[in-house]
């Protein structure tokens, strides 16, 4: 895939913001404001290692920071997988607080970018999935919340913004389950809802169940048939409360806490666990900590740090490998970290 130059797009100004506060541990970024839009000068670290305790056969994790960059800082943009080692990038929040409708297919092995059309409606802090061998993305914010369901054509040539969700929402995530995607948690311009939208064609949603505690930008894994939220925000704090979501029952239960009241964190899998990484410990600190959990013992264990302290990143996951997109460190950046020697995820 070549690489391309893409074309400046237009951009709005966004009305999201995140809350919530708390002290700077070590290994926390802290500055007077989460929303700094200069680029983050970020150097490049040797790989960091995380190493399994005495009696764990699990596989070593490494985080490094590669030697490409995204064509501009950017955080809180929808990642959706495409090819075998290439993504979907659409929107997200760039310099001067903007939201921006911006959108390429990007690989992952070299950073090569094929320019997509814009989004008709630009957005940041939606969430995307596949659906139907498309790409779309939900809901998201710029100057409001909004609603609009945006589906990329099979052959990547328009966006078609199709009936959208029930209401609008930012700040949420999405999690694909046996042929359907689930939509959870968020902010509807008053609060966060509770309800867990689902759908088999991204039109019409469902409710398909309630969340057991009201969050927005919580981290989201599928393990084994079952969603996971860990964290997030609520009433401008971040929160420790880890949800398990049943799709075939539409039950969620608290099943577990985080060590430390974590929002704006990523997770991926790892094999049956879950390594969550970076996010806020308050609206101007960001953490640099990875945690793994265990979902049969509800307990998580320290799993060393990214090279920098990171919240609010794109990811996504391609077997043993996962890559974080830009994000905030707090400031805005280009970097993207990739985390190696993940074990394959069971869904």
């Amino acid at each position: 895939m070549a690489a391309a130059l893409l074309v400046a797009v237009p951009a709005v100004v966004t009305a999201c913001s995140a809350g919530g506060s708390a002290s700077a541990p070590s290994g926390s970024a802290t500055v007077a404001s989460a929303r700094t839009a200069r680029t983050a000068q970020v150097p490049t670290r040797p790989p960091s290692t995380a190493q399994p305790r005495a009696g764990h056969a699990r596989a070593q994790v490494t985080t490094s920071v590669v030697r490409w960059r995204l064509p501009e800082p950017v955080g809180r943009e929808v990642v959706v997988p495409a090819g075998p080692d290439s993504a979907v990038v659409a929107g997200g929040l760039v310099s001067g607080d903007a939201s921006t409708s911006r959108a390429y297919e990007l690989d992952l092995r070299t950073g090569a970018r094929r320019p997509l059309p814009a989004l008709p409606v630009p957005v940041h802090d939606a969430a995307g999935a596949r659906l139907g061998g498309r790409v779309v993305v939900v809901g998201g914010g710029n100057t409001t919340e909004q609603g609009a369901v945006q589906r990329l054509s099979p052959t990547g040539v328009s966006w078609r913004v199709g009936v959208g969700l029930p209401r609008p929402r930012s700040d949420l995530v999405t999690a694909a389950v046996g042929g359907s995607v689930f939509v959870l948690g968020g902010y509807d311009g008053v609060g966060s809802p509770t309800e867990v939208l689902a759908s088999s064609h991204g039109h019409p949603f469902r409710v398909a169940g309630h969340l057991a505690a009201a969050v927005r930008y919580p981290a989201v894994a599928v393990v084994r048939g079952a969603v996971w939220l860990f964290g997030g925000e609520q009433d401008g704090a971040m929160v420790a409360v880890v949800q398990r979501f049943d799709p075939s029952t539409g039950h969620t239960r608290v099943v577990a806490e985080l060590p430390r009241p974590t929002g704006h964190a990523a997770a991926v899998t790892t094999g049956r666990q879950v390594l969550v990484v970076g996010g806020r410990l308050g609206p101007d600190t960001v953490t640099s900590a990875m945690e793994e959990f265990d979902p049969s013992s509800g307990r998580f264990r320290r799993a060393g740090r990214l090279p920098h302290p990171l919240a609010d990143a794109g990811v996504v996951q391609r077997g043993r490998v996962a890559y974080l997109l830009g994000g905030e460190t707090p400031a805005l950046t280009s970097t993207v970290v990739r985390v190696s020697g993940l074990t394959r995820p069971v869904h």
